[in-house]
């Protein structure tokens, strides 16, 4: 059992709505878990009916009850089944909400949450990762980081959970807070601040305010940890941190932050032929903690590295790296790690490497993106396939430019560019490199032919572009070609 329906009512502020012919008891009513989705509802189950803009569940309560479900929820009495039991609420999604945020303490386990302008799904996963060498953890595999989807993380959490690990996401200041107050925290993560959204906000700095909303939400004891390479979000972020939350902070390289409590800093950093060597100390109030040796990860860089750093410390907080054996395992998990497909996961196909990094695209992301690939794929011909990067409003063409620029550094022998601001990227380019060769195409279509065009076998390719633009897609079917 999950809820009664006593609970469920209670804690949504709804009303109980009886179709049945004989006489039922809210609080002997069991539920046991929560449905949005008929095709996947199973017995017991109450059916949340959710309203969107293509869709509206009040249409599937008759299905859901048919499938086993217990009981429904929905906006409108008349949405209640002959023979069924309903609650009916002025909003289901705000229901939602208030259920996940009553589990989350009712299920007793810990909850840490992730939030940053880029790599808050990278960061997530690693964290669950890491973690799961020692606990309990539950996280959504897919990017659910809005009111529904962490919602629904949340409540698909089993009982025995012992850590839920969530994502946040925003695009306006307000979301987060939303989000963090259903959550509640005891550890939040901020992984970086950088320029998503900065079309809807206004600034930097307006990110990181949103950003910081995240610790609105933190339990009492509850720790922040952000990224420490930022000296700003640092600052930002102590000077605000209420006087009953701790601060802790990563950085990537072997220099601990004066005035931070706890930090973990990355040292003796090396690069190997298939990703990064680096080994990791805690400083806590002044006195060094070694995390046990070098930890190998399949990627490249520094932001790659905070990624992991934020992993190895909360592992450290909840008492996963104490030991020999412990810290074996965690390097074992590392070790063994892939890129989340759309997020540089890399497929060797029988004719050439595909690297889809095409789930969506920023400033950071895009260079992280070069800077990888450039690695991964050595000794091939390196072609990228790049669209444009969205909501940057009146700032996307002199942030296409400056990405233009940090793409010329790699010296990459073809890129095909399509996109709105596709001539400022070409112009930054140009700026550092006039030799290198750049096709602008006409849309996604045009991409897909010039790269079928041009690609040889042993060619190395990098899709990377926001998410509307469907490289994901196409990097599919790239590499359904590279295998026929």
């Amino acid at each position: 059992m999950m809820f009664t329906l006593e609970e469920i009512k209670r804690e949504t502020g709804g009303k109980a709505v009886y179709k049945t012919k004989e006489p039922v008891y809210a609080a002997f009513v069991n539920v046991s878990g929560v449905s949005t989705d008929t095709r996947t509802i199973k017995e017991g189950e109450i059916f949340i009916a959710l309203r969107g803009p293509n869709f509206d569940g009040n249409n599937y309560t008759e299905k859901a009850i048919e499938c086993g479900a217990s009981a429904v929820l929905v906006d409108n009495a008349e949405y209640v089944p002959e023979g069924a039991v309903g609650i009916v609420v002025s909003d289901t999604v705000k229901a939602l909400m208030a259920l996940a945020g009553y589990y989350r303490f009712k299920l007793g386990a810990k909850v840490i949450a992730v939030t940053g302008s880029v790599g808050k799904t990278t960061t997530r996963t690693i964290i669950a990762e890491v973690l799961r060498t020692g606990r309990r953890v539950h996280s959504s595999k897919a990017n659910n980081n809005n009111e529904i989807g962490m919602s629904k993380t949340i409540l698909s959490a089993p009982g025995d959970t012992e850590i839920v690990v969530v994502e946040m996401g925003m695009r306006g200041l307000g979301e987060i807070e939303a989000l963090t107050k259903i959550a509640r925290p005891d550890i939040a993560v901020i992984t970086n601040v950088g320029y998503s959204h900065i079309g809807r906000l206004g600034s930097r700095d307006n990110i990181m305010r949103a950003k910081m909303e995240i610790a609105e939400g933190l339990t009492d004891g509850g720790i922040l940890i952000v990224n420490g390479d930022d000296p700003k979000l640092f600052e930002y972020a102590r000077r605000i941190l209420p006087i009953n939350n701790l601060i802790a902070a990563v950085s990537s390289t072997d220099k601990p932050l004066a005035m931070c409590p706890e930090c973990i800093t990355a040292y003796d950093v090396s690069e190997t032929d298939s990703g990064s060597e680096f080994s990791a100390r805690i400083t806590r109030l002044g006195q060094d903690i070694e995390l046990g040796g070098k930890m190998s990860i399949n990627t490249y860089g520094a932001a790659s590295i905070r990624n992991v750093l934020f992993a190895l410390l909360c592992a450290h907080i909840y008492g996963l790296a104490g030991t020999e054996e412990s810290i074996n395992r965690i390097k074992e998990a590392l070790a063994s790690m892939e890129a989340l497909d759309g997020r540089g996961a890399v497929t060797e196909t029988k004719r050439y490497m595909i690297v889809n990094d095409a789930y969506n695209a920023a400033p950071e992301s895009m260079e992280n993106a070069f800077l990888n690939f450039s690695k991964i794929a050595d000794g091939r011909r390196k072609v990228l396939a790049l669209g444009g990067m969205l909501e940057l409003g009146d700032y996307a063409p002199q942030l296409h430019e400056m990405t233009g620029k940090a793409c010329a550094k790699y010296g990459f022998d073809k890129i095909l560019i399509t996109g709105e601001n596709a001539e400022d990227f070409i112009r930054g380019a140009h700026m550092i490199n006039m030799d290198l060769e750049i096709s602008r195409c006409r849309d996604t279509e045009d991409v897909s032919a010039r790269l079928s065009e041009y690609l040889k076998d042993d060619d190395a390719v990098l899709f990377k572009a926001s998410h509307s633009f469907g490289f994901e897609k196409l990097a599919e079917k790239f590499i359904e070609k590279g295998n026929s």
